[in-house]
This record gives C-alpha cells, sequence and structure tokens, in this order.
C-alpha cells in the first residue's frame, strides 16, 4: 500500500467515528482556548511601568478618544491624545467631555511621524493598532523616543505576520488597506526599536499559546469569513451595490481579518523602555 493510501485510509478511521461520537467529544474544540480581552492586559502595561497620578501619557493616534478615557479613568494620569484628523479629534473632545476629564487631557492634531510635543516631555507612549500604516519605520519611532523621558516607555501593539502568510497573498490585501509590508516583520520591528534607543522589556502575541497577552477570540472573527465568502460568490451584485472600490476594500479588510483566524497574522505586543542617555 502506498504512503498515500494509507494517509488516506488513517485519516477516514479517526474522522467518521471521531465527527460520529456523542457530541461531547467535540465540544471542547468550540470551547474558547483561554486569553483576555485586549483592554485588559494592554492596559495593565502602563500602569506595570509606573504610570499613574502626576505621570504624562501620550495616545498617538488616539482616534476616537475611547483608548484614552479608558486609560485616563484607570491610570488618573494625564493625558495627551495625538491624531492627524480633525473629525477624529472632535469627536474624542466630546467623549473626554462626556466623561468629565478636560482637566487632564490635551488634544493636538499631528502624526507619529512629528509629534507636536516637546523632548522628553512624557512617561508613556501608547501606540495601538495604528503602526502598520507608518512608512517611515525608524523615524516614526525615533519621534517616540523623542518625546519619552530617560528611562520612559512605551506600548506597540501592530500586526506581525506569520510563515503561514504568503507574500503573494500579503500583498494583495496590504496595498488596499494602506498597511506597509515591512512593519509585519517582527525582526524588521525589533531592528528599529534597537536602532532608536528602544529596548524591548516584553514582548508577545496575542495568538501564541502561552503569551501573556493571549486574546480570546469572537464571534465576528467568524462573520469576516462568511461576509468574505458571501461576496466572493455574489461579487457581480454586490459591486453594482457598492461599487467597485468599496467592493475592493471590504474584501480586503474581511481577508485581514482572516489572515488572523487562520494564524497567517498576529498581533505582537512590545513594552519598550528609551535608553538612558
Amino acid at each position: 500500500m502506498s504512503d498515500r493510501k494509507e494517509r488516506i485510509e488513517a485519516f477516514y478511521r479517526f474522522l467518521w467515528p471521531f465527527l460520529a461520537a456523542d457530541k461531547s467529544e467535540y465540544a471542547y474544540l468550540d470551547e474558547s482556548p483561554g486569553g483576555r480581552p485586549a483592554s485588559e492586559f494592554l492596559g495593565e502595561i502602563p500602569a506595570r511601568r509606573g504610570i499613574g497620578a502626576g505621570s504624562r501619557l501620550v495616545d498617538v493616534g488616539c482616534g476616537k478618544g475611547k483608548q484614552l478615557v479608558e486609560l485616563g479613568k484607570r491610570l488618573g494620569c494625564d493625558l495627551i491624545g495625538v491624531d492627524p484628523l480633525e473629525q477624529n479629534l472632535e469627536l474624542a473632545a466630546e467623549r473626554v467631555r462626556k466623561e468629565s476629564l478636560q482637566q487632564r487631557v490635551i488634544l493636538r492634531k499631528g502624526s507619529i511621524e512629528k509629534l507636536p510635543l516637546e523632548d522628553a516631555s512624557v512617561d508613556f507612549v501608547w501606540c495601538l493598532d495604528m503602526f502598520n500604516h507608518v512608512e517611515d519605520i525608524e523615524g516614526a519611532l525615533a519621534e517616540c523616543a523623542r518625546v519619552l523621558k530617560p528611562g520612559g516607555s512605551m506600548m506597540n501593539c501592530s500586526a506581525v505576520g506569520t510563515d503561514l502568510l504568503e507574500p503573494r497573498e500579503a500583498r494583495r490585501v496590504t496595498d488596499r488597506l494602506g498597511i506597509n509590508l515591512d512593519t509585519l516583520s517582527q525582526e524588521r520591528m525589533a531592528a528599529a526599536f534597537q536602532a532608536v534607543g528602544l529596548r524591548i522589556v516584553e514582548y508577545g502575541t496575542t495568538t501564541d499559546e502561552g503569551s501573556p497577552f493571549l486574546e480570546v477570540f469572537d464571534d465576528d472573527m467568524a462573520r469576516h469569513a462568511l461576509r468574505f465568502g458571501k461576496m466572493r460568490r455574489s461579487r457581480s451584485r454586490m459591486t453594482a451595490r457598492l461599487g467597485q472600490e468599496a467592493f475592493d476594500i471590504l474584501s480586503a479588510y474581511d481577508e485581514w481579518n482572516i489572515f488572523l483566524l487562520l494564524g497567517k497574522t498576529t498581533y505582537g505586543v512590545w513594552v519598550l523602555e528609551r535608553v538612558r542617555s
């Protein structure tokens, strides 16, 4: 018997009895493998690095201010939200007012490539799920290091590729989403941190078993797979309804999230310290 036939027989000898067994035999595959929501373990990082009342934290790419407000309530520190989009800053300002945090929050228009802050003026740089859009990796990180006080800390959480991610599919999706492929390399990021004087204190991913940053999957991840499949099977109808550009962007967005579900990408969490000069 050939090796292929032996593998086929072994596959079906296992599969059919397993699927036919009592459902409890299969149920453990539907259980959560553990982990926590990202907001829990990420929010603990500044406190571990000594951030509290009297400290100053900048949220780079603060968006609508959700994380900014949560960090303010959790840590009791002073905060600066920086974002390049005026509409985001307006929404963030509204959120800050609703939470009565105006006395501790400053909002400024700017980008990670040119932060509107003085040298050595903050204790912590918070950078969540935005670094993959950065074009000049060293330049952006040098800005983060510049505004940090000596011994200050940074948290960067951004996507990295795994050995399952094929270059061709990576380019297809990242081009549509404005993602810099170089930022998906853990080695490239580690070298850039070192080059600008940011020492890696902690590192882990959100998907690797045993990582302190292991994150639970939610049902939304499965929805991306279903939406992607439905869009591909009704391409003409969806394109007519949405337009070609919107169809391409939404397809890329869903596929990007499927990469995470399949383990083609993960999110790396770096805790960094500015090297004292």
